[in-house]
């Protein structure tokens, strides 16, 4: 097996792996590779309709990764929902409640007293859902944040984070608190903006509550 046989085994592979992924921006970037290896491979073989369509392909990539980067086009909306029986918010849970126990286990809507509840839209699709309530000493307890798993590039919680007050009003938190109940979930805050509050417990986080509440 020669080298330029072995290229085209790699970037079969690569495409193949990047169908598996559920994040876009993850599977955009593998096949980007892939399209790009296999364009390689087919200028080197004097395959030209494969060199053509895989370039092609690799300019999709890119023109859709540039997309994804923060700042660009892609619109984002923060929903509230006000009465915690709602219909989808429940369906939504109940379709999405084994991914998010994988990183918040035990978590449930019921145990929420006085729930601030919503919804982050992309392109007005709903992907993800914050479950927030006021806490102690002025705080704003976050219970949820989950986004579903195509769209985990942070773009949602930077949004949430910083358009939170639209949505709550009234609330002047000094800073938002949440509990790390899992090492994949500890990560992801820490990404967000999340710092370790050891005084307060072993998987406290919190965040400085930096947007400016709205004006009545």
């Amino acid at each position: 097996m020669d080298s330029i046989e072995i290229l085209g085994f790699v970037a079969s592979a690569i495409v193949a792996v990047s169908l598996t992924m559920s994040s876009l921006a993850r599977l955009r970037a593998l096949n980007l590779l892939g399209s790009t290896l296999f364009a390689a491979y087919g200028w080197l073989v004097s395959a030209y309709p494969v060199l053509a369509v895989n370039s092609f392909i690799a300019v999709v990539n890119v023109v859709y990764l540039v997309k994804m980067k923060p700042g660009r086009s892609q619109a984002f909306e923060l929903l509230a929902i006000h009465r915690p029986d709602n219909r989808y918010l429940r369906r939504f849970l109940d379709f999405h409640a084994a991914d998010i126990a994988r990183f918040i286990p035990g978590f449930s809507l019921d145990s929420v007293a006085h729930p601030h509840l919503v919804f982050i839209l992309r392109d007005m699709l709903p992907v993800g859902l914050v479950v927030a309530e006021p806490g102690a000493g002025g705080d704003l307890d976050i219970h949820l944040d989950y986004v579903i798993p195509a769209y985990r590039d942070f773009r949602c919680a930077q949004y949430f984070y910083n358009a939170w007050s639209t949505v709550i009003p009234g609330a002047h938190p000094r800073r938002f608190v949440t509990r790390g109940s899992t090492p994949a979930h500890r990560g992801y805050l820490i990404k967000v903006g999340f710092t370790p509050a050891p005084d307060e417990g072993d998987d406290v986080f919190t965040r400085p509550a930096t947007a400016p509440a709205p004006t009545p």
